[in-house]
């Protein structure tokens, strides 16, 4: 091989070697633009009804007394919990307590001033018994719930 022909094949290759580095560095940039700035997270959003029914305890309520069952439509986003929606119900309409439990996460001690004992604060979710926890229950939209103050056990 003469020095010309060395030379030349020595500039192909790091003309190679360049091309391929940008074409790298644009994949990455095409990677981080499609990625990072362009992917927004999905945001979950759910409009849902939440209603209290008192079941015969209503005269001992503070913010709705005399007032058997009361609903309320509300819209949840990013957090579709129950739970997220009872307190998104509550806003300027009535207290609620809570417990949190690292076993089974949050449990309803009282709404509007009436609490458990041997009666509870029963979750329903669409019309039936919920087998889950107001925090572990994911609403979908047009899901509703229910807080049904039970006395089955008094």
């Amino acid at each position: 091989m003469t020095e010309n022909t060395m030379q030349i094949a020595v500039a192909l290759v790091l003309v190679n070697l360049l091309a391929w580095g940008a074409y790298s560095t644009m994949q990455d940039e095409q990677e981080y633009i499609e990625k990072i700035i362009y992917q927004q997270p999905d945001v979950q959003i759910a409009n849902v009804s939440v209603t209290i029914n008192y079941n015969g305890a209503e005269e001992n309520a503070t913010a709705n007394a005399n007032i058997t069952t009361v609903n309320y439509n509300v819209t949840v986003i990013d957090d579709t919990s129950a739970f997220n929606a009872t307190l998104e119900a509550s806003k300027g309409n009535f207290q609620v307590t809570f417990s949190w439990h690292p076993t089974f996460g949050v449990f309803v001690n009282e709404i509007d001033g009436i609490p458990g004992g041997c009666a509870y604060w029963q979750l329903l979710y669409n019309g039936d018994a919920s087998s889950l926890g107001a925090s572990s229950l994911k609403l979908q939209d047009n899901d509703s719930i229910t807080w049904k103050y039970n006395t089955d056990y008094c």
